[in-house]
């Protein structure tokens, strides 16, 4: 653990007290009008800072654990406060350290990659809460109902229970009901709140239209009431836009309810603020496109120098050349122009910001784009790339540059895994409504333990690396609705195989 690290590590612990009076505070102002045990707020916040501390010097399973005694809570019978207040605490907790963290930073008392690293350690382990809270509470609710005799007399016992239900859904989520045209019927307080708009405004509107961001497209909202229409659950990420233009984000699963002849009637819509997550995600996908393309700039100062060198030797010789030697020393130029163009664009395109918006793309033009990219590294450290991808025409619905980045990150991996060289063998292969890239390499390989913390943002098994290469490739996969399977051996090689949905 590096100083800086824990010397916030123990200004964390030191302070827990000091944030716990904060947090206590703006439950009092927000909830003034409700007789609240003030004093187990105080009690929980200061338990949590303790904890998270403890986090930032332990392993990740460890800490997970650590954390993990926190959210225990609902596995009594009567905790103390409902879900939405523990989740509450969640959310200060995370505002406070990460103001920390900046005006920290801003004093120049910790550098921005321990602010780094340590946000890498602690927003997981937050949203590892919040998930675990959520998770006892509903096994807690599910218990009650097992635990109820199946009695005429119990009867009242079980409404009861629908109506804590109803209470629960209230008090902990985002909630709304719409009815078969989509028109919203009901919206709880957390709804208004995070929407902005009162209840009356929101009541009668289409849930799709009136609060639609403009950020997904046409495509992913139909596929939405596609579902819905079918009786399916649908579960997702939507960014919505709130009555003042600002976007939000919400983790929703939207259950429709059929009537008898199987038509859908109504549908309820069960939501979480995710909104400081993506942010966080953004985040650190900037991060890591910067470090990709620092690595990648020693390689391609090397591709562009060779082309460069070719253009001004024919460039000396042009004028002293006829006939046929001239146009064919002609089009060799433009070739190498051409070459030069194309590596500075595609370094362009992954190095600029943008904004994601997923498209058809042609998935073999991707992986010849990025093939064709590391080809000079490739060549430096003795690697061959085969490229085996037969069929040119695969499509998938996603985001070009994100995909882009995940095979750069794969690609590099492998050849890191080849220090004596070898080869890496890229293919494709589409089976009904999915497509499967496998990237193999004959490199060093990994144990069975090495391969099962992969992705997790504290592992890497390079000297130098932190692990949130993966961490991203993974979170841009799962974005993609697809799936990342590993399969290795030491000193034999590994095989990554991503699955994405195709579309033909």
């Amino acid at each position: 653990m590096s100083e800086e690290l824990e010397l916030f590590r123990r200004k964390i612990k030191k302070s827990g007290h000091l944030f716990a009076d904060v947090i206590t505070e703006k439950f009092k102002e927000e909830n003034a009008s409700l007789k609240l045990d003030f004093n187990n707020i105080y009690i929980m916040s200061e338990k949590l800072f303790y904890y998270l501390s403890n986090a930032l010097n332990e392993e990740y399973e460890q800490a997970k654990n650590t954390i993990h005694t926190w959210t225990d809570i609902f596995e009594l019978e009567q905790p103390e406060l409902p879900l939405n207040y523990y989740l509450d605490i969640l959310r200060y907790t995370r505002t406070i350290i990460f103001d920390y963290l900046e005006k920290e930073m801003n004093n120049d008392n910790i550098s921005a990659s321990t602010v780094f690293q340590i946000m890498k350690i602690l927003n997981p382990l937050l949203d590892y809460a919040s998930n675990s809270l959520t998770e006892n509470f509903t096994k807690s609710l599910f218990n009650m109902k097992l635990a109820l005799p199946e009695t005429n007399e119990d009867l009242i016992i079980t409404l009861k229970e629908l109506k804590d239900f109803q209470v629960a859904l209230n008090e902990a989520t985002i909630f709304a009901i719409t009815d078969q045209n989509d028109n919203i019927a009901y919206v709880n307080t957390h709804f208004c709140n995070i929407s902005k708009y009162t209840r009356e405004e929101l009541i009668g509107q289409n849930h799709g239209v009136f609060l639609r961001s403009g950020y997904h497209t046409d495509e992913f909202v139909q596929d939405i009431k596609d579902s819905i229409q079918m009786g399916k659950v649908w579960k997702g990420e939507i960014c919505n836009k709130a009555k003042d233009g600002s976007l939000y984000w919400v983790d929703a699963t939207i259950v429709p309810f059929l009537a008898a002849e199987g038509k859908m009637y109504q549908h309820f819509s069960i939501q979480y603020d995710i909104t400081e997550k993506k942010q966080t995600e953004e985040m650190l996908l900037k991060s890591e496109k910067l470090s990709l393309v620092g690595e990648l700039a020693a390689g391609l100062a090397h591709e562009i120098r060779n082309p460069l060198t070719t253009v001004k030797g024919f460039v000396q010789i042009l004028h002293q050349t006829t006939g046929e030697k001239k146009d064919f020393y002609t089009k060799v130029l433009l070739n190498e122009i051409d070459r030069i163009n194309f590596i500075v664009s595609e370094f362009m395109v992954l190095a600029k910001p943008h904004a994601v918006y997923f498209s058809m793309c042609n998935l073999s033009e991707i992986l010849k784009s990025v093939i064709y990219l590391l080809e000079a590294e490739a060549n430096l450290k003795n690697v061959v790339i085969v490229n085996d991808s037969i069929n040119e025409d695969v499509s998938i619905f996603g985001e070009k540059n994100q995909l882009t980045q995940v095979f750069i990150n794969l690609i590099k991996n492998a050849m890191e895994a080849l220090p004596e060289g070898g080869y890496i063998r890229v293919s494709t292969e589409q089976i009904d409504e999915t497509v499967t890239v496998s990237i193999e390499d004959n490199g060093i390989g990994m144990t069975e333990d090495q391969v099962k913390k992969l992705g997790n943002p504290f592992f890497t098994t390079k000297e130098t690396g932190t692990g949130l290469g993966l961490m991203v490739t993974y979170q841009i996969i799962q974005n993609h609705k697809g799936t990342i399977s590993v399969s290795s051996e030491a000193n034999k090689g590994t095989t990554f195989k991503i699955v994405l949905p195709a579309k033909n």
